[in-house]
């Protein structure tokens, strides 16, 4: 901030008293502003960090981009309470034009296609206070496990083939919303994962991890199907599907799924 500048005219002394000039008030053009992160234990390969002012159109004051995940770090910035913004491992670069105020960014989505499993899309902010501030770093990806599959039909009869997908994927979430996700845009299925082997007598553990976005419609409103998990195998020589519709799916939620199959047509499950 330009410094303000000025002068001023001594008073001509009466007698042999001399007047004094009053102090110079120094008006502060930046403060430290000591940020930290919380990311769990999801890994960190790059980091952007974006400072708004919370009052007013709440612009955009700064943008850094970092390489790792620091402990903390001190920043100068403006006097003034701040929202600070985190995103970690985003796949794309920013526009700043079209992020310049903090109500552009609470709009910013990702495509679950672009998200890498190995390195989650995660983000979250915080206002801060004193000065200070710990921006939540939450991944947007759920995880739904194939926790296990039995087989109760009599005649040694084996689930031969068997694979698991999911259908109904949002296809994108935002990036700083933590509830009421409603998709717009659906994948109509993921990719098949084959279990390990047959199920015959004894229950298969496959322990096979299916990620989705968030689809947190809750189970008594209409609207956007969610997701469910769906279980094909071949029995007696014929192609046979088990769907399991899954709970309203809130950010970063992880769910088990258990499975058991009777018969072709008779099947139950868990999820938890």
């Amino acid at each position: 901030m330009p410094a303000l500048l000025g002068f001023c005219q001594k008073a001509r002394p009466e007698n042999t008293a001399l007047l004094q000039e009053p102090p110079q008030v120094q008006v502060p053009d930046s403060v430290l502003t000591r940020i930290r992160f919380e990311a769990g234990t999801g890994p960190v390969r790059c980091l952007d960090l974006f400072i708004y002012d919370a009052a007013g159109t709440k612009p955009l004051q700064r943008h850094l981009q970092l390489d790792s995940l620091p402990g903390e770090i001190l920043l100068p910035s403006l006097p003034g309470e701040k929202i600070l913004v985190g995103i970690a491992n985003s796949p794309h670069r920013f526009n700043l034009n079209a992020l310049g105020r903090f109500e552009a960014m609470e709009q910013l989505e990702y495509r679950f296609q672009d998200d890498d499993p190995d390195f989650p899309i995660m983000g979250g902010f915080c206002i801060s206070l004193e000065e200070s501030g710990t921006v939540p770093l939450r991944p947007l990806r759920c995880r739904i496990i194939l926790a296990s599959v039995s087989n109760t039909m009599d005649g040694y009869e084996l689930l031969e083939a068997p694979r698991v997908r999911l259908r109904d994927l949002p296809d994108a979430a935002k990036i700083l919303s933590e509830k009421d996700f409603r998709p717009s845009e659906l994948i109509d299925a993921g990719d098949w994962q084959a279990l390990p082997h047959d199920v015959g007598f004894f229950p298969q553990q496959p322990g096979i991890v299916l990620p989705c976005y968030p689809n947190d419609t809750p189970e008594n409103v209409l609207g956007v199907p969610r997701p469910a998990l769906e279980l094909e195998c071949i029995i007696g020589g014929e192609n046979c599907s088990f769907e399991v519709p899954l709970p309203p799916l809130a950010r970063g939620s992880t769910h088990e799924v258990e499975i058991t199959v009777n018969g072709p047509d008779d099947y139950q499950y868990k999820v938890r």
